[in-house]
């Protein structure tokens, strides 16, 4: 669970750096995305340490 955990937090400070670094802004939009792609991995990972 933590490591699962930190993977979402590395995915969604890795991809605001990418966003901001692409656009030059930062904007709700880009937090909720950041936010919406760090759960999803977050999540995937957890199953995959979960089932194997």
């Amino acid at each position: 669970m933590n490591t699962a955990i930190i993977f979402g937090v590395a995915i969604f400070l890795g991809w605001i750096i990418l966003d901001v670094v692409k656009y030059r802004t930062i904007n709700a939009a880009t937090v909720v995305t950041s936010v919406i792609a760090g759960i999803v991995g977050a999540v995937f990972w957890y199953l995959l340490d979960r089932f194997f």
